[in-house]
């Protein structure tokens, strides 16, 4: 699929969604970009992998001036997913005749130990425990909520930890 189909695909779904009505053609434009880049392979969620992955036509400055100064509500961007998302499991959930579950679960995003040198550690990073290393570990902790049936899950909600 080239990158138009797929940015037109990404369009076609937030207009479905309805977020045209709350989000401006520059804002949604730039959303579309985003979704794209993160989906690309190798993303590692910096500012710089979602300019390239997402062929973004403007400066990479454009993308970090949007997330810092832009007018829009990234609740109202969650609001409207989540509402998509319990009518999906619901659908599903009667189609198959299953029932719904919501599960919650923590992970730890981890990142490096900071530098004894370093002016200002990484913000909302903290020491946790990891079961699956037996030890705490340095990074960040997410607590996850999932509406699912037996055949679907979908991340309804998440949480820094803090």
């Amino acid at each position: 699929m080239n990158r138009l189909a797929h940015h037109q695909g990404i369009h076609k779904f937030f207009t479905m969604l309805g977020l045209a009505l709350y989000f401006s053609k520059p804002v949604m434009k730039h959303l579309v970009h985003i979704v794209d880049a993160m989906v690309t392979k190798g993303f590692s969620g910096t500012l710089t992998d979602l300019h390239h992955g997402s062929f973004h036509p403007n400066h990479r400055t454009t993308l970090s001036h949007f997330f810092t100064k832009s007018p829009w509500e990234e609740e109202t961007l969650l609001r409207k997913l989540q509402q998509w998302m319990l009518r999906r499991v619901e659908r599903s959930s009667k189609r198959e005749n299953s029932p719904l579950f919501v599960s919650i679960d923590d992970t730890i995003c981890q990142k490096t130990k900071p530098s004894s040198r370093a002016t200002h550690a990484i913000q909302g990073c903290d020491w946790h425990y990891s079961h699956t290393e037996k030890r705490s570990i340095w990074g960040h902790s997410l607590v996850w909520l999932m509406a699912h049936t037996m055949t679907q899950a979908f991340p309804f909600a998440f949480r820094l930890y803090d």
